[in-house]
């Protein structure tokens, strides 16, 4: 079973306040005579989105007065960065939904500059319009690993899915193993005993989640940074978190800023599948959304 934020140190404390705040706040978010926005709902209001940016025209997209846009951590204004390169779907397309948070997210693969481009997509829906949109895309990652270990797309039966909250804390566990360098953090996985591991993710995060240790990071990774959840789709068991790997003094690799979309069913890690952007080495430790109106937890 996953720790819980079990209190091995008084600074978890403020993590579970943060949990359940975030939970109360979510659901207080959606008044009742609101309607809010049910899967079908997000589904149609990502679609229309795309389609717009595909077309390079902000004006077709329905757009909130305070919309909020990052492309790589850095702020977009409509017309710029994904509206001009993005062009439409790759082979590859996922959708997951999270209607308490009235967010959805599309992860796959999109024509950047007319090629391939593994990538994230995370829209939040106010009223009928979009308030919010985080890109990342990785035009330097191979497609074809993608392609090869696909991200799910049915719900997950529903003696597999596990609790909001037990979702959250799976991601959040993983991240505390790295920045620990204790793999103990999180359960044992299955797939361990696969003889084919998942590329996706890499041999290093494969022994993450096969409960090996995070011994070797401890010399590159000093923080996972700037965490959020802004996604959780029950349904699917999937859990989209926010981080960044920022690195020691002195070492080689830079700050790396992810979206790792966790799968969780029957308690434990399936896969993970990572979107990634790399800081700049010397640039501010950024995600592009702690500055955002409201707090990075929205």
């Amino acid at each position: 079973m996953a720790r819980y934020f079990v209190a091995r140190s008084a600074c978890f404390v403020p993590l579970i306040a943060m949990l359940l705040a975030t939970s109360a706040a979510s659901q207080a978010a959606v008044p009742a005579d609101s309607g809010g926005c049910d899967r079908v709902c997000l589904r149609q209001a990502l679609d229309a989105y795309l389609a717009a940016v595909f077309k390079h025209e902000p004006a077709a997209a329905k757009l909130t007065d305070d919309h909020y846009a990052t492309n790589n951590t850095a702020v977009v204004r409509n017309g710029e960065g994904f509206w001009e390169d993005i062009s439409g779907y790759g082979e590859l397309q996922r959708r997951y939904f999270d209607p308490v948070n009235r967010t959805v997210a599309y992860l796959g693969l999109l024509k950047q500059n007319g090629k391939d481009a593994i990538s994230s997509v995370r829209i939040r829906v106010d009223g009928g319009k979009v308030s919010e949109a985080e890109w990342f895309v990785d035009g330097t990652a191979d497609p074809q690993r993608m392609l090869k270990y696909p991200p799910p797309e049915d719900a997950l039966p529903t003696s597999q899915r596990s609790s909001r909250f037990y979702l959250i804390s799976m991601a959040n566990n993983y991240f505390q193993a790295a920045v620990g360098h204790d793999a103990t953090w999180i359960p044992t996985d299955l797939r361990c005993l696969d003889k084919d591991p998942n590329p996706i993710t890499s041999s290093l995060r494969h022994a993450d989640v096969c409960h090996d240790t995070f011994n070797v990071t401890t010399q590159r990774t000093k923080d996972m940074a700037l965490r959020r959840f802004p996604l959780v789709d029950e349904d699917a068991g999937m859990v989209l978190g926010a981080a960044v790997w920022v690195r020691h003094a002195g070492e080689a690799a830079p700050d790396n800023v992810v979206n790792e979309y966790f799968q969780v069913a029957n308690g434990t890690f399936v896969y993970i599948w990572t979107c990634n952007y790399q800081l700049p080495k010397g640039s501010p430790v950024t995600t592009g959304w702690e500055n955002r109106k409201g707090g990075i937890y929205r």
